[in-house]
């Protein structure tokens, strides 16, 4: 008589056998397949490299700062506290001047009449023992004119005048300037009781006066008048410049200041190059004991900026600049696969973008894997080199592998 097994018997038999083959199937899988790519901490990271600093030839009693065209500034000297700035408020009277009544270059622009009123202001700086310029009443000059007799000899008269001109009154002009100042982000100046400077509550940095030297090289009007050694006044015949260093050492302005609150003042501009691209090299030097030194502190800061222009290696072949964890306790680090060079000034500080792919497992010794790129700046194009992996990959255990499927499936 035949025995009859039970139906659940048979069942649990064949469950068992297809548990035995799906785990058959698992290790041979795990054993055989891939573990998935290895991702870096700094796949897609930024590195922020500062070169060596400069040496600059700073004056020993003043505030001093250097700067660049495009690059603002950059080193400063001294407590940047802000000071009396005297005649190189005229800069910001020009600059506000021809945002409201904007010239090209070769226009003459309005005809500008003094009246009673300028030639009040004139006998009042007379008397102040300010820097004038001879007018008298009824006497039409363009806003031209009126630009080159302010910047050039350095007229406190003609600047409350063409402020008055401009927006109705010295004190409205003050109210203009103030917040004007502010839009191009002179934070630490102020515009005191006039337009000329001559009063010291007109203050500002060594480091914002850079920032205001660029912006008014930008105004190709203004970039032309500061670069005159002298302008021929109408009625009053030729006036000299108080720039005594304009041609000089590629000097093509800005501003010259001077007076018993402020010292000598002066903030140069000088036509410069690196790496073949045209720059404009600005200085400031504030609270000197008279003009002429401010003047001739201002030319060994443009020579150590200019040598400062050098080809510099950013990262040097065979450089760690990341890894790859191995989620099984190794790790394979990642090297620049060449010198990573580009032209910068000594002591800026460079930003490098580093862009990782995945690396495969295995993977060998020297494996391409992405690459580091420097920024672009007035001097260098962006550059790339290539990253490279140091160690090959290793395997991990069985063991890791049955126990960590989700770095394979």
């Amino acid at each position: 008589m035949a025995i009859s097994r039970p139906k659940n018997s048979r069942r649990r038999r064949g469950l068992a056998l297809v548990i035995k083959a799906l785990a058959v199937i698992y290790v041979g899988l795990v054993l055989v397949l891939p573990v998935k790519a290895l991702s870096s901490p700094q796949a897609s990271s930024t590195l922020a490299i500062t070169t060596p600093p400069s040496n600059f030839p700073w004056p020993q009693d003043s505030e001093s700062a250097v700067g660049i065209v495009g690059s603002g500034v950059i080193a400063t000297h001294g407590p940047q506290t802000p000071r009396a700035i005297a005649s190189d408020a005229k800069l910001i009277t020009a600059l506000a001047v021809l945002k409201k009544y904007p010239l090209a270059l070769g226009q003459q622009g309005p005809m500008i009449t003094l009246g009673n009123t300028d030639y009040a202001i004139y006998t009042k700086y007379i008397s102040e023992q300010g820097s004038i310029v001879p007018i008298y009443n009824g006497e039409r000059l363009s806003e031209y004119q009126m630009l080159e007799a302010m910047l050039v000899p350095s007229g406190d008269n003609i600047a409350d005048s063409l402020a008055r001109w401009a927006f109705g009154s010295v004190a409205a002009y003050i109210d203009y300037a103030n917040g004007f100042i502010k839009q191009l982000g002179l934070n630490n100046t102020h515009v005191g009781g006039d337009a000329s400077g001559l009063s010291p509550d007109t203050t500002s940095t060594a480091a914002n006066l850079i920032m205001l030297g660029a912006d008014a090289m930008a105004n190709p009007v203004i970039a032309q008048i500061v670069a005159m050694k002298s302008v021929d006044v109408p009625n009053v015949g030729v006036m000299n410049n108080y720039d005594t260093i304009l041609g000089t050492d590629g000097i093509v302005g800005i501003k010259t200041g001077n007076s018993n609150q402020a010292g000598g003042i002066f903030l140069g501009a000088a036509d410069s190059s690196a790496n073949g691209h045209p720059v404009t090299i600005l200085t400031a030097v504030m609270g000197a004991p008279n003009l002429n030194q401010a003047l001739s502190d201002s030319v060994p800061l443009v020579i150590s900026l200019e040598n400062d222009f050098n080809e510099t290696v950013l990262i040097t072949k065979g450089e760690v600049v990341g890894e790859y964890h191995e989620p099984w306790g190794g790790y394979v680090q990642i090297l620049a696969g060449s010198n990573l060079d580009t032209y910068v000034i000594q002591g800026q500080t460079v930003k490098v973008k580093l862009s990782l792919k995945p690396l495969v497992v295995p993977s060998v010794v020297g494996s391409s894997v992405g690459t580091a790129t420097s920024n672009t700046s007035e001097f260098s194009p962006a550059v790339s080199i290539p990253l490279v992996t140091e160690q090959e990959t290793t395997e991990p255990s069985l063991i890791w592998r049955l126990s960590n499927p989700e770095a394979i499936f």
